[in-house]
């Protein structure tokens, strides 16, 4: 006679032991579901809210980001180096500023001054192209001397074209020189014009040269 456990018959139920016994399957927390619903949401009403981010400066933007490098030359003789790189940004409650980003600013006289920008592209929609925007630059915190100015113009095509209407001259002196933000007044004889175009950061040094004398 065999000593084993006795055969079940057909039809006869699992013993509740056996159930317990049973591994359980383990679920996972879902939390990198979860972030990236999350960042999907964000993508979708934020392309909702500003489709032009999706083609800034005559050319599709799918990473919602635009950058260019240009000249700046000032009725007063002084020429400056740009870089600068901005992005959507929905602000929570809406209006108001709707780009961010960083810049870099070289003078005549050799000095890099790492920035931060905000942006506001009024009346755009489906493209930005021709839509008047203002960029706001302002140093770093903790920066000396502190810098602020206004470049206010328009993506004309895949060039952004842009003027400061005197504000530069609260911060640099005629011959381009930093000076600190409030060390002048807003001057409305001096006027500094300048064309972006979209070329990647590299770019910045051939505009940066002491006297900037580069044609770029």
């Amino acid at each position: 006679m065999s000593s084993g456990p006795p055969a079940l018959s057909e039809g006869s139920s699992v013993p509740w032991q056996t159930k317990l016994a049973a591994p359980q399957k383990r679920r996972g927390c879902g939390c990198l579901g979860t972030i990236s619903g999350a960042i999907v949401f964000v993508l979708l009403v934020t392309l909702l809210l500003y489709p032009w981010a999706m083609h800034m400066g005559g050319r599709w933007t799918p990473a919602l980001t635009w950058h260019g490098v240009g000249k700046l030359q000032s009725t007063s003789g002084a020429s400056y180096g740009l870089f600068m790189e901005v992005s959507v940004y929905m602000r929570r409650g809406g209006g108001g500023q709707n780009l961010q980003g960083t810049a870099k600013l070289c003078t005549p006289q050799g000095e890099t001054y790492p920035l931060m920008v905000n942006g506001f592209l009024k009346r755009a929609w489906l493209d930005a192209d021709g839509k008047p925007v203002t960029f706001y630059f302002y140093s770093l915190k903790g920066a000396d001397p502190r810098l602020h100015f206004e470049l206010l113009g328009a993506w004309r095509g895949q060039e952004l074209v842009v003027e400061d209407k005197g504000n530069m001259a609260m911060s640099f002196a005629p011959d381009g020189r930093a000076k600190g933000y409030l060390k002048g007044m807003n001057s409305a004889k001096e006027n500094t014009t300048g064309t972006l175009r979209y070329v990647p950061e590299s770019e910045f040094s051939s505009v940066c040269s002491v006297g900037n004398g580069n044609s770029f």
